[in-house]
């Protein structure tokens, strides 16, 4: 058994999650292990944390849900769970994608040696793809295997893969100098979503960023902004719906979305700083119903991408999918 120095799993990055130990490697029987007697699998070059589902798991339906349908592919060559949730018309989907590639530009030039992607999934767009281009290592934690394995096909060495949870990450304190986690803590149950907000700070080196993409209950900013859009639009026609996601042999439905208010966000005594800016003010629903698929509904949506660069916080703290973040003191 040696230190953890494997390219797969670098030194000075891993803790067992059940001791808080660093962990070793055992090449011959396949382990990471820790003081104690405790040891996790690694297969496919992904790192095991988590026990297979069971019926009291609190993540059930969600961890079924991207295990089963959300990460595999539909025939339109989309994943399932883009298919299903994202408006994928044109006009919309650059829209979209013009909001990562801002936060992208915004937080994470600077670069470093680890940028964690909490809840990476299979890096399903490809603007989240160059988000790493200043790091060394792309730290992808996920729930599920397969998507894990989507996205070092897509990245390979450039990234490490781990199976864990985002309320006791496998990673030790202090260790990566940026995070992303975009649409994952509001899929949590109520009562673990605070521990994962204090989870990605606390693996945060001194100095450390993390942007947060969450979802807001009944934000006014987007209340709003369907009333001007149905003003000069009308509601869109079925045309606009989503694309039917297809059956697979264990369809899992959906995973849960327990979204939480501005309030219950402002008023956890975190330990630490934040502030706010803005992802996206509307949602995928809004946008089909109200957006057409024109030269309208793009110069309406270049609108409101120019007040979310002009008016960042404001259009956070009241948009629908505010970017939190978090930062961690200089020590």
């Amino acid at each position: 058994m040696q230190t953890v120095t494997d390219v797969r799993f670098p030194n000075g990055l891993l803790r067992c999650p059940t001791t808080g130990a660093a962990l070793s490697i055992d090449m011959d029987g396949h382990l990471l292990r820790a003081d104690g007697g405790v040891s996790y699998s690694f297969a496919g070059e992904i790192g095991r944390f988590l026990e297979p589902i069971t019926e009291v798991d609190g993540n059930k339906a969600t961890r079924a849900f991207y295990d089963n349908e959300g990460w595999g592919k539909h025939s339109s060559g989309l994943y399932q769970d883009t298919a299903k949730f994202v408006d994928t018309r044109s006009v919309s989907l650059k829209f979209t994608r013009a909001c990562m590639v801002r936060l992208n530009n915004k937080y994470f030039r600077k670069g470093g040696r680890y940028l964690l992607d909490a809840g990476c999934g299979p890096i399903a767009h490809d603007e989240l793809m160059s988000y790493d281009a200043a790091f060394e290592k792309r730290v992808c934690v996920d729930l599920s295997v397969a998507a894990l394995a989507e996205a070092r096909r897509k990245i390979g060495d450039r990234g490490v893969y781990l199976q864990g949870d985002l309320t006791n990450l496998p990673i030790e304190t202090g260790s990566v100098d940026a995070a992303m986690c975009y649409h994952v803590i509001y899929q949590l149950p109520e009562a673990l979503q605070a521990k994962a907000f204090e989870e990605i700070w606390r693996v945060l080196k001194p100095d450390g960023v993390a942007v947060v993409v969450y979802w807001w209950t009944n934000p006014k900013l987007a209340w709003r902004a369907e009333r001007v859009a149905r003003m000069f639009f009308g509601k869109q026609k079925r045309t606009a719906a989503p694309i039917a996601a297809e059956p697979t042999d264990a369809s899992a439905g959906r995973p849960d979305h327990n979204v939480m208010s501005l309030d219950w966000f402002t008023s956890k005594k975190w330990p630490f700083e934040y502030s706010f800016d803005t992802y996206r003010t509307i949602s995928n629903t809004m946008m089909r119903e109200t957006i057409p698929n024109d030269w309208r509904g793009a110069l309406f949506l270049k609108g409101l991408m120019l007040f979310q660069k002009l008016f960042p916080s404001y259009s956070g703290k009241h948009g629908e999918m505010p970017a939190i973040i978090i930062r961690k003191a200089a020590a």
